[in-house]
């Protein structure tokens, strides 16, 4: 089984490192100073409990691998643009594309059902481009929940959890998610398969649309954020209406605000994405996550305010810093 990792930063850094391990024929898609470490030394990966080395071929250029049969997709959502058309060369008619993007994904909406099936988020999909060049079809959903770092060029460190929930779009349990599950869980990763893969998308969504954002805008850890009185219960509410978003558009939400923030306590020392990207001068991920509350929060009639606020003060703060990939489009005044 050919397996490609595009974007094989921290997070897909990782996983490409423990599916390295298996039977599976593993390449990696990376870039600057962290692809030359990869080709000259290899993938090192650091757990809470191994440490190892793996040497997969790794490349900037996707036509050296050919077509895959899984697409492992961790760009950030902001690059998916042009991603996508890089990926090309990897896709074939039966190739699989996990999408494990941050935030609110470009499929959302296909075999949604409804009113809104098929309907394209502009903070998220500009103009469809990204559905369009990779397919929804081919799309298995994956939602993350494990905390990695490029401890430097070439080594990956994971902080915690290593939790990689997938399902299909449509809810079914298909030939492809099975094959998917068993190959991740054979790599020591925990594969959940669900049924309403987007309920997991929102879940994650209460701490990436308030914890995150907080984090960019405090320069701080998550620790405080959540210990804190004031600052959690800014948290809390942010999380309330992303929940008030979500239920409009059926997600049921399985778990409580109470327990995702316990959840956050357990990570308290772990610097989110975006504010590392904000240290490292990479651009920030603004509008595929908060961005899209504010969009969907029109399109569904919720008010958000909290997120209105918290998304126009990390915008500014990401264009201050030479951040922040302008899309054209401002779901605040749309």
């Amino acid at each position: 089984m050919k397996f490609c990792v595009f974007g094989a930063g921290a997070v897909g850094g990782f996983v490409g490192g423990m599916v390295a391990r298996t039977d599976a024929d593993v390449s990696l898609v990376a870039r600057g100073e962290h692809l030359a470490a990869l080709q000259a030394n290899g993938l090192r990966v650091i757990t809470p409990d191994d440490e190892f080395v793996v040497t997969p071929p790794a490349t900037d250029d996707p036509t050296e691998l050919g077509v895959q049969d899984i697409i492992f997709l961790s760009a950030k959502a902001h690059a998916l643009t042009a991603a996508a058309e890089m990926m090309r060369p990897l896709i074939g008619p039966d190739t699989v594309v996990v999408s494990a993007q941050n935030g609110i994904p470009f499929w959302y909406f296909h075999a949604h059902g409804g009113a809104r099936d098929g309907h394209t988020l502009q903070t998220v999909d500009p103009g469809g481009k990204i559905a369009a060049a990779i397919g929804c079809e081919r799309v298995v959903g994956c939602v993350i929940t494990s905390s990695n770092v490029v401890a430097e060029p070439g080594v990956v460190q994971n902080i915690g959890n290593q939790v990689f929930a997938i399902g299909e779009p449509d809810g079914s349990t298909s030939d492809r998610i099975g094959n998917l599950a068993a190959l991740l869980t054979a790599a020591g990763l925990d594969a959940p398969v669900h049924d309403a893969i987007r309920s997991e998308v929102w879940v994650k969504m209460w701490g990436n649309v308030s914890f995150s954002p907080m984090a960019a805008l405090t320069m701080s850890k998550l620790g405080p954020l959540v210990e804190r009185d004031d600052l959690q219960q800014l948290g809390i509410a942010i999380m309330e209406e992303v929940q008030a978003v979500g239920e409009a558009l059926g997600v049921v939400f399985h778990q409580k605000i109470a327990d995702r923030i316990e959840g956050t306590r357990r990570v308290s020392g772990h610097k989110t994405s975006i504010l590392q990207d904000l240290e490292a001068g990479r651009p920030m991920e603004v509008d595929g996550i908060t961005g899209a509350v504010v969009e969907l929060g029109r399109l569904t009639g919720v008010e958000t305010p909290l997120i209105d606020l918290v998304y126009a003060l990390l915008r500014q703060r990401s264009r201050e810093a030479g951040l922040y990939p302008e899309i054209g489009f401002d779901p605040l005044t749309a």
